[in-house]
């Protein structure tokens, strides 16, 4: 097996989706699975950030989820679906279900057009960059399924050929992030942008905690949570 990675970049009022992603800078999201057969596609999405930015990503699967993956869909009739199987102030856990109509031209079809059945998908979202993961086949005819997204994106959505590497990769983009409480991820965010993990570190928590107006015990208890939560992912928890 091998993986493909590649990114799609919409241009503001290409994708509803996007949309709300660029706008919220702060907010992240990936797939937790993605299955399509011939005529349909279901896919459950993970997406953490500030509670404000979750309400308009929300709302935006809500109306145009399936633009998640079939290009062009904003004029695609499509029989769409959206439910919230989890929500909380930091996370959503979003279930999208749609028919395909003759309009539709979605990645993971094109996949199971050009590579077959079998193709797992795994994908990342931040801003208008959203990245595709996805484990193919070692013999796959890579190069006709990148022509057909080639062919089938619409002009205002850019397509970007990054990386063919080992399955590592897809395993890597899978797994996501651990679901940190946002306020967690954002300290953890600050003390790497500002150098406190490095050698010599950059930053002491006493500054850090000054910067973001925050307690020093309250920047303390985040950092040891988060860390605490990134390590069990790592090794893996039972």
């Amino acid at each position: 097996m091998r993986a493909v990675s590649f990114a799609l970049e919409y241009e503001t009022g290409a994708d509803a989706v996007a949309d709300a992603f660029r706008e919220h800078p702060d907010l992240y999201g990936h797939s937790l699975s993605c299955t399509v057969t011939p005529s349909h596609c279901w896919r459950v999405d993970r997406l953490t950030g500030p509670a404000t930015a979750l309400e308009v990503a929300e709302e935006a699967f809500a109306e145009d989820g399936h633009t998640a993956d079939c290009f062009g869909a904003s004029d695609c009739p499509a029989d769409t679906r959206s439910e919230v199987l989890h929500r909380d102030p930091s996370t959503r856990i979003l279930f999208t279900s749609w028919r395909r109509t003759d309009e539709c031209a979605s990645i993971p079809h094109l996949a199971l057009e050009y590579v077959g059945p079998g193709v797992l998908f795994a994908t990342e979202r931040r801003g208008s960059r959203y990245e595709w993961h996805v484990l193919l086949p070692s013999d796959a005819n890579l190069g006709a399924f990148s022509d057909a997204i080639q062919a089938e994106k619409a002009p205002n959505v850019r397509f970007d050929l990054r990386q063919v590497t080992d399955e590592s990769a897809w395993l890597s983009a899978y797994s996501g992030r651990p679901a940190l409480p946002y306020t967690h991820y954002e300290a953890m965010a600050a003390a790497v942008e500002r150098g406190y993990y490095e050698t010599p570190r950059g930053i002491t928590v006493e500054e850090l905690a000054d910067e973001l107006d925050l307690p020093r015990s309250t920047l303390s208890y985040r950092l040891r949570r988060a860390e605490a939560e990134l390590a069990r992912s790592f090794v893996g928890s039972k």
